[in-house]
């Protein structure tokens, strides 16, 4: 039987729901090995790999908290599944609301091998009062 990749990638959006931020290590065990993963496609360099996008997420989380995903449409064309949705946080005490669209290629495991994030980054800076510049470093850690 196939396996359903828009579950496998709903599955993983539904663990930001709004309270805590999740279980990284539970997160990032529905990712293949060798994910390659971006923050902001292309700007930023990718995420390579499980322990790599771990990082990347506690990182994320000690700027941010209340992390909530509203999904407003998917759809998926083979390995891909499409998302567009609204993530809200409180990141640097200020809060953010952002239009996102997102591609993942899930492979016939039901791993999540790919992520790539788009999104407007100036709508971000200006919510967060910072320039595009800080907006970068802050994106890139």
């Amino acid at each position: 039987m196939p396996i359903d990749k828009e579950a496998v990638v709903l599955s993983f959006l539904n663990l930001f729901h709004g309270d805590v931020w999740p279980d990284f290590n539970e997160a990032v065990t529905m990712f293949a090995e060798n994910c390659e993963c971006y923050v902001v496609y292309p700007t930023t360099p990718p995420v390579r790999g499980r322990q790599a996008l771990k990082e990347e997420l506690q990182r994320q989380a000690r700027d941010s908290s209340n992390p909530k995903v509203v999904i407003n449409a998917v759809a998926s064309n083979g390995r891909q599944v499409f998302v567009e949705r609204v993530d809200s946080f409180i990141t640097m005490g200020k809060p953010l609301v952002i239009s996102i669209n997102s591609v993942f290629d899930v492979n016939d495991d039901g791993l999540i091998e790919g992520w790539r994030e788009y999104m407007d980054p100036m709508t971000t800076a200006r919510q967060l009062g910072i320039s595009f510049e800080d907006l970068a470093k802050l994106l890139e850690g």
